[in-house]
């Protein structure tokens, strides 16, 4: 019950009691009956321990088939692209759509193009190796889609190229995820993403490389976002 929970579009049934999942009653009421499945078949290792210790205690293992998958040789599983100074910009566009940040969707496409370059073309068609791009935020997630329809570079790997909101994105996996975080303000405000169950399902998408793309400066002064970061940069010294 780490993860998130039907979405409920009836405020009367919210207010009735069904934003508590069944799982999650059980689990409050009945500790014992619950028990963590602990060897996960996903995700190399190194993606998997960060929500590992922030969500389950440390308690979950990577099986040997994929504990050390990845798709390049001597290349860190996690990137954390940070735009601070930047000067990115998150613009409100509307309480259903919520936020966007053109920026740094057009620099997720660059990374994006840039690390295909590094796999190959033709080894991604080959291997069918397959990208999620996904965004907290509907408006982002619209302006991608738009993005991708007119990106002549992408279009030989269209059908290998997901995008969609983290709730879109739950119960799915990909072999390369890229997350755009979109918040960018003097505030310090994050909105949603302070509700971590929609952050352990977005990093826990990707087998074997996952690339966030965000602006510490706005979001490291919430803690999660702190030691997301610093762990990140721990893997990238070799630590």
């Amino acid at each position: 019950h780490c993860q998130l929970p039907p979405t409920i579009k009836c405020v009367e049934a919210a207010r009735g009691g069904l934003e508590e999942t069944l799982m999650e009653r059980l689990a409050a009421r009945k500790p014992e009956a619950v028990s963590l499945l602990r060897v996960q078949y996903r995700m190399h290792e190194d993606i998997m321990r960060f929500p590992s210790s922030w969500f389950y205690n440390g308690l979950l293992e990577a099986a040997p088939d994929v504990r050390h998958r990845g798709i390049l040789d001597l290349d860190t599983p996690i990137d954390w692209i940070d735009t601070t100074g930047k000067d990115f910009k998150e613009q409100f566009v509307g309480e259903s759509f919520g936020r966007i940040n053109r920026d740094e969707a057009d620099l997720l496409l660059h990374e994006l193009e840039a690390y295909i370059g590094r796999i190959g073309g033709g080894r991604i068609l080959e291997e069918r190796i397959d990208f999620g791009l996904i965004s907290p935020y509907k408006a982002q997630v619209q302006y991608l889609r738009a993005c991708l329809r007119r990106n002549a570079a992408l279009r030989p790997y269209r059908d290998l190229l997901t995008v969609n909101t983290v709730d879109g994105f739950q119960g799915q996996e990909r072999d390369v995820i890229f997350i755009s975080l979109v918040r960018a303000n003097a505030d310090g405000q994050i909105g949603f993403l302070g509700d971590l169950r929609r952050m352990n399902v977005a990093i826990t998408r990707a087998r074997m490389k996952l690339v966030i793309l965000g602006e510490a400066e706005t979001l490291a002064r919430h803690p999660f976002y702190r030691e997301l970061l610093a762990y990140v940069h721990a893997l990238h010294r070799g630590q």
